[in-house]
């Protein structure tokens, strides 16, 4: 029977870590969750992904309006017109990312999910960076804006996704200790980056 194999990887923004999760999973032959987790959150609870999206890695101060009839999180009903908190979000969204691990072997993009799953044996937790020159020609790219704009876009998905994960957890986002495997894309690139982090998976 072959073994489990759960890899989550946090990621800076512009780092390739995303397609680097989504090509490592296709040579483990595996499933991959990213924003895939986000329609399955709404799925699960009947909650628009709209707010799923709003509320996607980010910590902020404001309430969200769930639009969900009859809902239960943590035995608490919501009913139409009430509010569901970021923890709440939080919440649901933890739940389909244990519920996706235990169904089989995965790539988990972000969210947490390397805190969420701590207490699974199975889970490997990679952290992807990048130079901070090779990350702005990729946010250009993308987002087809030019350098300052996309240096102002980093700067901001870093602070969000920091503040996100260090408020959620009892670690430290991109600190080697809240990972078992810290990558810089640029050294390898990102074919030899894959091909590097399958190495470890493998061992």
């Amino acid at each position: 029977m072959k073994k489990k194999i759960i890899v989550t990887i946090g990621r800076e923004f512009g780092s390739g870590g995303r397609i680097i999760g989504k090509k490592l999973a296709e040579a483990l032959g595996i499933a991959f969750y990213d924003k895939e987790l986000i329609h399955l959150a709404s799925k699960e609870s009947g909650i628009s992904g709209e707010f799923f999206e709003k509320s996607d890695e980010k910590k902020s101060s404001n309430l969200m309006k769930a639009f969900a009839l009859g809902f239960s999180v943590d035995s608490t009903l919501y009913q139409y017109d009430n509010y569901l908190s970021d923890e709440s979000f939080f919440q649901i969204q933890a739940d389909v990312i244990r519920q996706v691990a235990d169904e089989g072997s995965c790539v988990i993009v972000g969210r947490c999910a390397d805190y969420i799953l701590r207490e699974n044996s199975a889970c490997i937790n990679i952290f992807v960076n990048a130079s901070e020159e090779d990350r702005l020609v990729a946010i250009m790219k993308d987002k087809e804006v030019d350098e300052k704009e996309a240096k102002e876009i980093m700067r901001k998905t870093d602070k969000s996704r920091a503040s996100y994960y260090n408020y959620y957890t009892d670690k430290t986002w991109g600190a080697s200790q809240s990972y078992d495997l810290c990558v810089n894309s640029s050294v390898y690139g990102i074919d030899r980056t894959v091909a590097f982090i399958l190495s470890f998976v493998e061992e």
